[in-house]
């Protein structure tokens, strides 16, 4: 099992949405077994799919000690579409990081012990995350193989990247050597010669990749999320939803390089 994890510091940058269809694509386009993991305490991605209740998810596996295989299953749920299960969230996810961050113990690595015992059933682990640097962020990033960083063409998005890359660096030398920082890709974009000129920027300055494709603005995505639907299904049509097809076959471009890399 391969996890991805989205992260931005801030909010508004599509880390939801984009963590929701891409795990969506790779279970409807590409055949995966996927399991999407709600690391945020507003539970949006679990809205996504209808299944945001008073479930045991992400909170009780963080929470729990010494869990084991049939535990963690007792917080997978279904999400109707083929080959996508979930982990849901919800406002339990803020007494949670409360309660690990005031614990004297190392807490950073239950996020990535619990998905262990599932690494078997699955072939893609994506997971939202939450606008914070906090002990749930910190779990996230120990328990993740990739990042993928989505981002405004705005001053403010980019204001907070450089302490994200570094967030991600101080795990990956600390705690998870493994962790890849996969690159940032834009949302929220429109072929604007002073957007165009923020992607030069970012690509010049080095602070991490960028990938090629990019989200273009479409009030398709927030009437998907009204309707609780997937873009592909929403709007297969819509620029979006081609666009989230085309970003998932760029990062799995990326992972299949490194098997043949290292084949």
């Amino acid at each position: 099992m391969r996890t991805l994890a989205f992260i931005n510091l801030k909010g508004g940058t599509g880390k939801t949405v984009s963590a929701a269809n891409v795990a969506h694509i790779l279970a409807a386009f590409h055949r995966k077994k996927v399991l999407l993991v709600d690391g945020d305490k507003q539970g949006n991605a679990s809205r996504y799919f209808q299944v945001y209740g008073e479930h045991d998810g992400t909170a009780a596996l963080l929470l729990a000690d010494g869990l084991d295989t049939e535990s963690v299953e007792r917080t997978i749920y279904r999400t109707g579409y083929n080959g996508l299960d979930i982990i849901t969230s919800n406002m339990d996810l803020y007494t949670t990081d409360r309660e690990l961050y005031g614990d004297s113990a190392d807490t950073s690595g239950k996020l990535a012990a619990a998905l262990e015992r599932v690494r078997n059933d699955y072939d893609f682990c994506i997971i939202d995350n939450g606008p914070a640097v906090d002990m749930v962020t910190l779990n996230v990033l120990a328990a993740a193989d990739d990042v993928l960083i989505p981002i405004r063409p705005d001053e403010f998005s980019f204001s907070g990247l450089l302490d994200l890359v570094e967030q991600v660096q101080a795990v990956r030398e600390g705690v998870n050597p493994g962790l890849t920082l996969r690159g940032a890709f834009f949302t929220h974009w429109q072929n604007r010669p002073a957007f165009v000129e923020a992607r030069q920027s970012l690509e010049d300055s080095g602070i991490c990749p960028v990938f090629q494709t990019a989200i273009n603005y479409n009030p398709r995505v927030p009437e998907s999320t009204l309707e609780e639907t997937p873009l592909c299904v929403f709007a297969p049509r819509s620029w979006a939803a081609i666009q989230y097809k085309k970003l998932t076959a760029e990062y799995l471009s990326l992972t299949d390089s490194d098997k043949r890399k290292e084949g």
